[in-house]
């Protein structure tokens, strides 16, 4: 009896201790070893996600220079189909190598000059069509006024294409950067000229030849007495973004 009771004891000494000792020294340890594993699977997860982050970073940049690249392709591309239709005394493709951010909109360098046979006047073109006049030259590089420039001095000879398959010819005489079209004025105000006619150089002034798509027609204003005063024109698209372009000297387009 004397020694059950004793064994009693001893037990419940054991589990006190054990309890004790799980409370004060095991729990704690394994608590403190589960927040490190924890705090080591929270750093991994963080890890795991900036490479997830990093490859979406990259993934994005490649998708922005295959779009330029494509961009630049395209433009390429609309360059040999003009050079392609039309014969010029002067044609010379060349980059886009500098744009004022002060004067986005009026000027821009090229890297063509008088060594390649460059000259004042002649008509620069993008895979869209016309979009400035050259400027200033230097012997490897020009200066281009855009069309749509504010104080853009020079007249543009342009034919609007008619229903009849017959033409109208006009002069470009300055651009309306509110409305964002050029204002044209016609020598034939009789002339029938509605909405979605093209508008192209006509070669009859200027150091560029004819046939050179200039916009399309977006509107008709009449005078007073019920002619044709001014005929308002659209410009070729992207006139603020290209890389490559074409300087074209006198010829015909074929």
């Amino acid at each position: 009896m004397l020694g059950l009771r004793q064994k009693t004891i001893s037990n419940l000494g054991y589990s006190a201790w054990t309890y004790i000792k799980y409370g004060l020294i095991d729990y704690p340890l394994t608590s403190a070893g589960s927040m490190i594993q924890d705090v080591a699977n929270l750093w991994h997860v963080y890890d795991d996600n900036e490479y997830l982050n990093q490859q979406l970073a990259d993934q994005r940049s490649y998708q922005t220079l295959y779009e330029e690249e494509r961009s630049k392709n395209a433009e390429l591309e609309g360059l040999i189909e003009m050079k392609n239709a039309q014969e010029a005394a002067v044609e010379v493709s060349c980059r886009v190598i500098s744009r004022p951010l002060d004067a986005w909109d009026q000027t821009f360098t090229i890297s063509a000059g008088s060594s390649s046979s460059i000259e004042e006047n002649m008509l620069v073109v993008s895979s869209d069509g016309a979009v400035g006049l050259v400027e200033s030259v230097q012997n490897n590089t020009s200066v281009v006024r855009l069309l749509s420039s504010s104080e853009m001095t020079n007249d543009i000879a342009v034919q609007i294409s008619l229903e009849d398959g017959s033409s109208v010819e006009g002069v470009l005489r300055g651009y309306d950067a509110r409305e964002n079209r050029y204002e044209v004025t016609l020598f034939d105000h009789e002339a029938l000229v509605s909405p979605g006619q093209l508008v192209s150089t006509s070669g009859k002034g200027g150091n560029y030849p004819s046939g050179i798509y200039i916009g399309a027609v977006t509107g008709v204003k009449m005078s007073d007495d019920a002619i044709i005063s001014t005929i308002y024109v659209q410009p070729v698209k992207n006139m603020n973004s290209f890389t490559y372009v074409t300087v074209i000297g006198n010829g015909v387009i074929s």
